[in-house]
């Protein structure tokens, strides 16, 4: 084809065809860049797609850790409102002469969230592996609310441990409860270690010093149960995006 074109813009030389000959160096020129042109479309094309690929199974791979930490999320709420029913029925004995707490976990006015979610820990970088921006943004704000969770937790927690010093000092826990149970106490069950009697607690939700901790213990699991609920919002929502992606983009 090369040596085609090249013996046609030698016989124009030839025929000292001047005009003819610019015209077609011009249109030469003109194919040239186009065929170029072409090729890095088609070359652009694949680049994109490989990249639309790789960007789907990262997306994919993180969308079934978000699926895995929802449940344990929902895990991790019930907790939080178990711990907020305890909290309510020792104000009533405490504050109202109710005679019995009707709970049936009295182990969780020393409790907080067991908190360790997969997502972020498994890939903390993925935001830079993403190029759909929609899909970053909403990425970014699910691990804001999930930082905002670990703040609420500490907070919660330095105040149950405030809690347990105050059992120990008092000699509440019950040693013989702990090790007559099987001591594995779980996420969602613990109703078979008894660490702390009935009667004791009623005692102690009239006293001074344990109102104060109960008090303060209750503000900050309602700080945590709101940053708890804005997380499974935002996990749910991020998950929803990240399928419509994906479905959209097979």
């Amino acid at each position: 084809m090369i040596k085609f074109f090249r013996k046609i813009r030698q016989n124009l030389i030839m025929e000292n065809k001047t005009g003819k000959y610019l015209k077609y160096a011009i249109g030469e020129i003109v194919l040239v860049v186009i065929g170029i042109l072409i090729a890095l479309s088609i070359n652009n094309w694949n680049e994109n797609r490989k990249n639309l690929i790789k960007e789907k199974a990262t997306l994919s791979k993180f969308y079934q850790d978000l699926k895995s930490d929802s449940t344990y999320y929902q895990g991790n709420f019930r907790r939080v409102l178990s711990i907020d029913s305890l909290h309510r029925e020792l104000y009533l004995t405490g504050f109202k002469g109710k005679e019995t707490i009707e709970h049936n976990n009295l182990n969780y006015i020393r409790r907080t969230l067991v908190y360790n979610p997969v997502a972020k820990e498994n890939d903390p970088n993925i935001t830079n592996k993403i190029d759909n921006d929609e899909i970053r943004e909403e990425i970014q704000i699910y691990f804001r609310s999930m930082n905002s969770v670990f703040e609420a937790k500490f907070e919660h927690e330095d105040v149950v441990f405030k809690i347990r010093e105050f059992l120990r000092k008092n000699k509440i826990h019950s040693v013989e409860g702990w090790f007559d149970s099987e001591m594995l106490p779980t996420l969602e069950s613990e109703v078979d270690v008894t660490l702390i009697s009935h009667s004791n607690l009623i005692m102690l939700s009239k006293d001074e010093y344990f109102q104060q901790f109960l008090l303060e213990s209750s503000v900050k699991l309602q700080e945590l149960k709101q940053t708890l609920t804005i997380l499974i919002l935002n996990n749910a929502r991020l998950m929803s995006k990240i399928n419509m992606y994906l479905n959209d983009n097979d």
